[in-house]
């Protein structure tokens, strides 16, 4: 088998920049990302093991139930429940899961396995809603020193999300006055923007960054927001600056700011409380006996907890950015080369009297002047066309530097080579 050198302009690498567009559809207490089907399994409630709306890591576990049981595993008898897990071995290279502490490490014994929770792993969007009086941060509760001279934690403090994004808010404000976290004190009240984002009624919804890639893209956000079926507002990033203005719907609001969209975190935050729709258009979206009427702070509310506003239902659209490096790779079959084969039909059949092949006690022989069977088409069934060396081309090898075979490239019909013919086959491949 013969090998060729890729030569330095065989190869090429290149950042290939997709725009994949997302969707997310949000009613009844759940949210159905890009129009995935809920499909019912043979042993589970969900084939995918997963909601609609999630994205499930490797997709294990695919219709795969926990009473499938059988015999424990490892020293310490790990239960099989029939779904697959992450797992390894105890052993000198004191490997361990970012979820096992280091008190469990140390207190398993060298041999025994250690697992993590059963695939799959999800990720899925997010809304919290925050009152203006609801507490942006709890401080921790620390009693004095103790009898050995260390402070007890009665109980730890916490830092709201939307808290925690102060600063991420703020550095964006060379884009607009809107991002400000708080312009509402007396050193602001020049401000185009007056609210505090820790006195002021807000919605915060989470994308993970697996949705959409490396950012979102700037001019796609597009909100939309319906009650019993018929759309009452929109909102987009017209401007690609990150605030989100209303398009569509009540006359209070339009044209206004209603929320902004950090485009690297992934994080939509909603900012107005106008009313979108009139007395006789109010749903539960924040408890299941008060109604409220349709505000955009009130935007997938249906997922922020146990609220499930039955008449609303909420749209969410952007695309994404991913960067995905592509490897391209140029391999040629050269005129008069790659014109023989090791596969027996390369060889004319021997007829029932005739035999190329003489073996005895001490020897076997074959003979070198075997004919090579001609396939060249012809308009008569005989004789046959002019013979030609006639070669198919259907996998190509990708070997490194020690000829180990790294990669296999297949053709989906075979190539005819014959002696005045080369082809250049392009074998590309993500990275």
């Amino acid at each position: 088998m013969p090998y060729y050198k890729f030569d330095r302009n065989d190869i090429f690498v290149n950042t290939l920049k997709l725009f994949p567009e997302v969707k997310f559809v949000i009613y009844s207490g759940s949210s159905y990302y890009n129009s995935t089907p809920n499909i019912s399994g043979a042993f589970t409630a969900s084939i995918r093991c997963a909601s609609p709306g999630d994205i499930s890591l490797f997709e294990m576990n695919i219709d795969r139930s926990t009473d499938q049981a059988g015999p424990t595993i490892g020293l310490n008898n790990v239960p099989n429940t029939g779904l697959i897990y992450p797992w390894l071995t105890k052993d000198g290279s004191r490997l361990n899961f970012r979820t096992n502490t280091r008190a469990s490490f140390i207190n398993t014994a060298p041999g025994q396995l250690i697992t993590g929770a059963p695939y799959p792993y999800t990720a899925s969007i997010s809304k919290e809603f925050y009152t203006a009086t609801t507490a942006r941060s709890i401080a921790a509760v620390i009693q004095g020193p103790q009898p050995n001279g260390d402070p007890q934690v009665l109980s730890s403090g916490s830092v709201s999300h939307i808290t925690a994004l102060k600063n991420t808010i703020n550095y964006y404000r060379y884009l607009s006055p809107h991002f400000e976290y708080s312009s509402s004190t007396a050193a602001l009240k020049s401000k185009i923007h007056r609210r505090d984002f820790d006195s002021s009624s807000l919605g915060l919804i989470s994308v993970p960054s697996i949705f959409y890639g490396s950012q979102i893209r700037k001019g796609t956000v597009n909100l939309e927001f319906y009650y019993t079926g018929s759309l009452i507002a929109r909102a987009q990033d017209t401007y690609r600056n990150g605030e989100l203005v209303q398009t569509y719907g009540a006359a209070a609001a339009s044209g206004t700011v209603v929320g902004l969209v950090l485009y690297n975190e992934g994080f939509v935050i909603l900012t107005s409380s106008v009313d979108l729709g009139s007395t006789s258009q109010q749903d539960y979206y924040t408890s299941s006996t008060g109604l409220d009427k349709p505000r955009w702070t009130f935007f997938g509310q249906s997922i922020s907890g146990s609220i499930i506003a039955p008449k609303s239902t909420f749209i969410m659209e952007m695309s994404g950015t991913s960067n995905t490096q592509v490897l391209t790779m140029f391999a040629t079959a050269p005129k008069g080369q790659l014109n023989h084969s090791n596969n027996p039909t390369y060889l004319q059949a021997t007829a029932s009297n005739m035999s190329y092949v003489s073996t005895g006690a001490f020897g076997y022989i074959q003979s070198d002047t075997r004919p090579i069977k001609n396939v060249v088409s012809s308009a008569y069934a005989d004789p046959t066309g002019s013979f030609e060396k006639t070669t198919y081309i259907s996998k190509i090898g990708i070997y490194d530097r020690n000829k180990n075979l790294i990669g296999l490239a297949k053709v989906a019909t075979p190539i005819k080579k014959t002696v005045e013919r080369d082809f250049t086959f392009k074998i590309k491949l993500d990275i």
